[in-house]
């Protein structure tokens, strides 16, 4: 863990704000150090305050996130969904405004929002950015053989969607580049092995599934793949179920979602939801906000808590 303190101040502004940067080394191909020490200079020249902080791990990063929302009028995340996922697991109901400067493989959320990876517009997010908030749901799933739960911003999914980043999880060993994932989607959809499981949102038995996703956002994995419109601070995510999906059905899937009429395809069923538990048989494979995390059975529940993102103004 290092930490820098950018303490020069050469041009002040009305407000001046002690801001933490948080920044993971290993994103956007070790190009994070760089840009946050690019924002860090340009936000001190402006009269801040900043402290840099670099994160080599998921614990790192919610240590950090518990200090600096203590003592920070901002925090700046230099990272991918990844990193923000790990800080929003360490946020307190009261949390300061978040900039994000994305730096990962997907980058959903900035896309989702149109965030700029330019420093000069994440100091302007800093300094003039409007909060947008974003529900926090629960997650609660198994691993090891152990109860878990984590916070999610953007999505979750069971089936072959968990498989995906669970074999992705066990080949990676640096970086991940897109193209890793168009060669392993074949390949998991060839080998995988589905366990169907029954899906009960808000208290509605919805019947049994091999596949399924809830998102709080309207895109998935990349800005071609549209799940259709989504609320990001309503209180409910949307639930999207799959009663088979195979080579065939997957490049249907992906045509339709690019046309944004998934929802309209055959045995694909949407809900609105709070609270969501699935279970079978046999455990599925899930991912969380694109990590493999273990497996189901699992609990959904988006219960309040919010993060106070900055967007930029209309």
């Amino acid at each position: 863990m290092t930490i820098v303190l950018y303490t020069v101040a050469i041009a002040p502004c009305a407000a001046l704000m002690q801001i933490e940067i948080l920044v993971n080394p290993s994103s956007g191909r070790g190009m994070g150090p760089e840009r946050s020490a690019r924002i860090a200079e340009l936000l001190s020249a402006r009269g801040h305050t900043v402290g840099v902080q670099t994160g080599r791990n998921r614990n790192d990063a919610i240590d950090w996130t518990t200090h600096a929302c203590r003592v920070a009028d901002r925090l700046v995340i230099v990272g991918g969904d990844g990193s923000l996922n790990a800080v929003i697991n360490g946020l307190p109901k009261d949390a300061p405004p978040i900039a994000l400067s994305p730096l990962g493989t997907a980058n959903m959320l900035a896309h989702e929002l149109g965030i700029s990876k330019r420093p000069e517009d994440t100091v302007t997010l800093v300094e003039r950015g409007q909060r947008q908030a974003l529900d926090l749901p629960t997650v609660s799933y198994l691993s090891e053989r152990t109860r878990r739960q984590r916070r999610a911003f953007l999505c979750l999914g069971f089936g072959y969607d968990g498989e995906l980043m669970r074999m992705m999880h066990a080949q990676r060993s640096g970086p991940i580049h897109k193209a890793q994932y168009l060669k392993m989607i074949g390949e998991v959809l060839r080998k995988w092995q589905p366990q169907p499981q029954r899906i009960i949102a808000d208290g509605k038995d919805c019947g049994e599934y091999i596949y399924g996703l809830i998102s709080g956002v309207s895109i998935y994995g990349s800005p071609l793949v549209k799940l259709g419109p989504c609320s990001l601070d309503d209180g409910a995510w949307e639930l999207f179920l799959f009663r088979d999906i195979n080579l065939l059905r997957g490049g249907l899937m992906a045509i339709a979602a690019a046309g944004g009429q998934l929802e309209k395809l055959p045995d694909v069923q949407r809900l609105q939801v709070r609270h969501v538990r699935i279970e079978g048989a046999q455990n599925s494979p899930l991912q969380i906000d694109g990590d493999y995390v273990g497996t189901t059975p699992l609990e959904f529940q988006v219960d309040g808590l919010q993060a106070p993102l900055l967007v930029a103004r209309p």
